[in-house]
């Protein structure tokens, strides 16, 4: 096919009035160029451009949409065919520059838009391939306007292009010829950085890192573009992050100031190193290498000598590669980043905390040992992260502390951990040490007692943050966990586990108190003292009457007006649950509770007095002496706690540690039954005035507990057995059943013939035998109760008094038999009983 154009046809066809006519000689002409054959020459279009260009460039304003977008495409088919000449360029330039450089929109359609900035793409492609690239020199401001509107332009396409296009022309020109446009040219970029597609803010990223290549490295505009890149890191979209990371590399290989910038640049690629997303991470990581590659073959003589004596570190965290020796190399030399770091690790936003920890991580990573002089500057706010409010942030906080401690030498940084410790009382300054600690390899004996001491002393134990407890009770299992690697006597040992066994004592107590149920801080505790006794090999028991006293010794303040959730409040209530009553303490134990009965207000004592009752069942179990001992101690502790607290007194507050103490005294009778019987007598004259106390709660724990009181004469027992039995006339039926079952439970010690005359304990017998008929007939009354549990009662009370006393109960019953609704029934539950045969039986 030939290319012979009529050029004067075609100038005439143009200037017609017809649009459809200039419409269509324009696709024509596109179309002849297109398929013209190889064989024409390019000097034989350039003849016939030469004739035609300045009606084609004339239709780039034609007031028909066609005509001008046809006029473009034309104009482009002869462009990939001319040769690269000043002239052509300068005039095709200069017409874009006047439809599209203008600060008003001239050209209102986005396809054409399009056109435009692809035909200035192409012009650079093809002088570019002809090595040519320095025409453009002349025409730089003209480019550059029209690759800033496109840069502006409402249409993503002719945004995306544009960044192209300035790629390439980056990718080619002079620097000193393009660097007078490099500022206009980056804030025309930044404001495509928040563009709603992810493609258009990728082209943007990428067409700033080319022109960060030319830009001027002494002045602003280079700290400028750095950060404005920045909070891309962030983006949701991982190729976002990715071209960010890939920027960052580029500027590392090529910027000519790049050694002045490390600091600034090395974020760019370092936060894709830990980045969640592989394609990211794989994408970057071989980049980074090379990057670390240039940087030792730049270095070589200093970092070769490094490389010798650089050996393994130990300790080194699972699944984590050590980075080459020239990309620690790059970050060493730029240790001057943390303090950009730190400062947005306490940023308002979360995303910001956490993108500056995972930088952080990967800067530790290749700082190594480098970084234990700078870690005093980030010792507060990396503790400040570890308990942040967001999981995901206090969570990479966590990881950067443990490779804190892998990495940097131990005996550098162990001094400052405890520095802040000790000025910094607080959980996050603990929960920071605790991981960095645990990581460590090192720590001595020496290490650890101070440690313990510390958390032990009033500012750590005591305190009522559940977290706070919580990493206390971890830090000292890996105390627990070094002590079996250091250097130490079993002296020293002991010391130790002492110090440990009082901390994690009061830690336990003041979490139960605050949450009784299902308390993971308990459990954790609980776990730490079992392992003190297998460590020691004695019995929990055992241990808690070695070392309990010393933990009473840390309870505090208690003679002052605390009240019931007061920390020295709340930690006694612990100590007496997890500790319960014990003979090496008791005396202890009994002077804190007076202190409190005397000192604290009325909700702590009560508080107190019911954690005293739950501990007194378990009396047999826990005062492991004598009996003897064990009677001397229960009576001294009713005696001091219980009983001056049985006497009536007006108000709620004696009403409330009435009923306690009656509570308490029905424990004890129940937990040390042996003793109780001892004991108990010398209490009976408090007994009647509680078995009628208004308090529902006085009185049940009161009938309850006169089941124990055994050991006692008539007279003694007589007062306490009418009360008793008057109770079956409750208004609470619980007492009631209670009260028909003491009844039967009730048992006098008779006068022996040596101690009194026959006349006298014939009285006493009757006087017994008086009582137990009357209990019968109130029994067989209330054997009529429609109450199925009051029914179960007296018949099992009424079996037992009728084999004591068969005679009274033959009396009972045919007197009885006249009076009760069910004379039936009567008859069935004597039949039942067949007192006669069992009383025989026990006779024979």
């Amino acid at each position: 096919m030939s290319f012979d154009l009529d050029t004067k046809l075609i100038c005439t066809e143009l200037e017609s009035s017809d649009h459809r006519k200039r419409s269509a000689t324009l696709l024509q002409l596109r179309e002849q160029c297109e398929k013209a054959p190889e064989s024409v020459s390019s000097d034989a279009i350039a003849a016939d451009f030469d004739e035609l260009y300045l009606h084609l460039l004339k239709c780039y304003a034609d007031r028909f949409e066609s005509v001008r977008g046809r006029a473009v495409q034309a104009v482009s088919a002869f462009l990939e065919r001319l040769p690269p000449l000043d002239f052509h360029l300068l005039n095709v330039v200069s017409t874009l520059a006047e439809r599209m450089g203008q600060t008003e929109t001239v050209e209102p359609s986005e396809e054409i838009r399009l056109l435009y900035i692809e035909q200035l793409h192409l012009m650079l492609r093809k002088y570019a391939k002809m090595g040519n690239v320095g025409v453009f020199r002349e025409c730089y401001p003209q480019v550059v306007k029209v690759l800033i509107k496109s840069i502006k332009d409402d249409y993503a396409a002719v945004q995306r292009n544009g960044c192209a296009t300035l790629v390439e022309l980056s990718r080619v020109a002079d620097t000193m010829e393009l660097r007078p446009f490099t500022e206009s040219l980056a804030v025309a970029l930044y404001t495509m950085l928040n563009h709603r597609h992810s493609a258009a803010r990728i082209s943007a990223v990428e067409a700033l890192g080319r022109v960060s290549l030319h830009m001027d490295a002494s002045g602003e505009g280079m700290r400028r573009l750095i950060m404005e890149v920045s909070p891309l890191l962030m983006d949701s979209m991982p190729l976002v992050r990715r071209e960010c990371g890939q920027m960052g590399v580029l500027m590392l290989l090529e910027l000519p100031d790049r050694y002045s910038y490390f600091e600034r640049i090395l974020p760019l690629v370092l936060c894709c190193l830990k980045d969640d997303s592989p394609e990211v991470l794989t994408f970057i990581r071989p980049l980074w290498v090379k990057c670390g590659n240039q940087f030792y073959d730049e270095n070589e003589a200093e970092l070769s000598q490094q490389e010798i004596c650089d050996p393994q570190v130990e300790n080194y965290p699972a699944g984590v590669q050590r980075p080459t020796i020239g990309c620690r190399g790059l970050v060493q030399r730029s240790l001057r980043l943390l303090q950009l770091i730190t400062r947005e690790a306490g940023d308002w936003k979360d995303n910001v905390r956490l993108h500056s920890l995972k930088l952080l991580y990967q800067f530790v990573l290749h700082a190594e040992a480098a970084m234990t002089a700078k870690f005093f500057e980030i010792y507060a706010q990396v503790s400040q992260a570890c308990c942040d409010r967001e999981p995901a942030v206090s969570a990479e906080a966590k990881k950067v502390a443990d490779l804190l401690g892998r990495l940097l030498a131990f005996n550098a940084w162990i001094e400052h951990g405890f520095d802040g410790l000790e000025r910094n009382a607080r959980e996050s300054f603990l929960s920071c040490f605790y991981y960095m600690f645990t990581a460590a390899l090192g720590g001595t004996y020496d290490h650890l007692l101070r440690l313990c001491k510390l958390l032990k002393s009033s500012d750590y134990s005591h305190t009522l943050k559940p977290g706070f407890q919580l990493y206390i009770l971890k830090t000292l299992e890996t105390v627990l966990d070094k002590a079996s690697l250091v250097t130490a006597s079993m002296e020293q040992l002991q010391e130790l586990y002492e110090i440990i066994y009082v901390t994690a004592m009061k830690v336990m107590a003041l979490s139960y108190s605050l949450d009784s149920e299902a308390n993971e801080n308990v459990n954790r505790g609980q776990v730490i003292i079992k392992r003190i006794v297998q460590l020691e090999e004695i019995t929990m028991g055992q241990l808690h009457e070695r070392w309990f006293s010393l933990v009473l010794l840390d309870v505090e303040n208690l003679d002052a007006a605390q009240d019931e959730n007061s920390e020295p409040v709340l930690m006694l209530y612990g100590l007496i649950h997890l500790g319960s009553i014990r003979s090496t303490y008791l005396t202890q134990l009994i002077e804190k509770v007076k202190l409190v009965f005397q000192h604290c207000s009325d909700s702590a004592q009560v508080r107190i007095f019911s954690i005293l009752s739950i501990a007194a069942l378990s009396w047999s179990e826990t005062v492991r002496v004598e009996r003897e001992q064990s009677t001397q101690l229960l009576s001294s502790f009713i005696n001091e706690i219980v009983e001056p607290y049985l006497a009536w007194k007006a108000g709620a507050s004696g009403e409330a540690m009435r009923s306690m103490a009656m509570a308490t005294l029905c424990a004890l009778a129940q937990g040390a039954k042996e003793e109780a019987r001892e004991v108990l007598p010398s209490l009976a004259k408090h007994m009647p005035s509680l078995l009628e106390d208004r308090n529902v709660t006085t009185r049940h724990y009161a009938i309850k507990a006169m089941c124990y009181f055994q050991g006692m004469s008539v007279e003694e027992l007589k007062p306490l057995a009418y009360a008793t039995m008057q109770r079956m006339d409750d208004p609470s039926a619980g007492i009631r059943v209670i009260a028909a079952t003491a009844v039967g439970k009730l048992c006098p010690v008779f006068k022996s013939e040596e101690e009194t005359e026959a006349e006298e304990r014939q009285h006493e017998r009757e006087v017994w035998e008086a009582f137990v008929k009357r209990a019968m007939d109130l029994l067989l009354l209330y054997n009529e109760s429609p109450e199925k549990e009051m029914q179960a009662a007296t018949q099992k009370t009424l079996i037992e008094l009728a084999k004591m006393h068969p005679e009274a109960w033959e009396e009972c019953y045919k007197r009885s038999l006249s009076t009760v609704r069910s004379k039936e029934g009567l008859a069935d539950l004597y039949a039942k009983m067949n007192i006669r045969d069992e009383v025989q039986a026990v006779k024979d």
